[in-house]
């Protein structure tokens, strides 16, 4: 049930009001389902280099590169095994892409080739444990961009199949 606030703001000079257009300051947070919250603590922690802000039973927050990241186990709906949106996504400095691929690699995490829109830049994509998808985008100085395999703005079907990066076990790393 959708709540209305019936008592308007409270506005310092109320012609400047009709003036303007409010504007939103800054992402606070995004959130996914989780299907088991320890395990995506982890995975943003122990993978992503996160720490976690909130822990509480059905919810966790977890703060990655100046991000909230919140997960809960409770009133979730679950993306779709193929689909592209919604999606995550993280710029990335190239050294650190390959390095955080050979990571996932040693976790089990499956993990899409890299491709490029123009040639320029270096993407890929990678689920977290519940599927939600993470996009690692490398704007520039990735060697051999001009390399990979070029697509649209969109890279599902083209370059990447999204379905091929569900998995259900993994290993944390240092768990070896």
């Amino acid at each position: 049930m959708a709540v209305i606030d019936s008592q308007p703001a409270a506005t310092p000079d109320p012609a400047a009001a009709l003036n303007s257009r409010p504007r939103v300051a800054r992402i606070a947070h995004v959130s996914f389902p989780c299907r088991d919250l320890e395990e995506g603590k982890r995975f943003y922690v122990e993978v992503l280099g996160g720490t976690v802000r909130v822990d509480l039973p059905t919810f966790a927050s977890i703060t990655v590169s100046n991000v909230d990241i919140g997960i809960g186990i409770v009133g979730c709906a679950w993306p779709e095994r193929a689909a592209e949106y919604p999606h995550l996504a993280f710029f990335i400095e190239g050294p650190d892409l390959a390095a955080m691929r050979a990571l996932l690699g040693r976790c089990g995490i499956p993990v899409s080739p890299l491709w490029t829109r123009t040639g320029r830049e270096a993407l890929m994509f990678l689920r977290d444990p519940s599927g939600n998808l993470i996009e690692l985008y490398c704007t520039e100085g990735y060697p051999g961009s001009a390399e990979l395999p070029r697509s649209g703005p969109a890279g599902h079907g083209i370059t990447v199949e999204l379905d091929a990066l569900w998995y259900t076990r993994w290993t944390p790393p240092g768990s070896r």
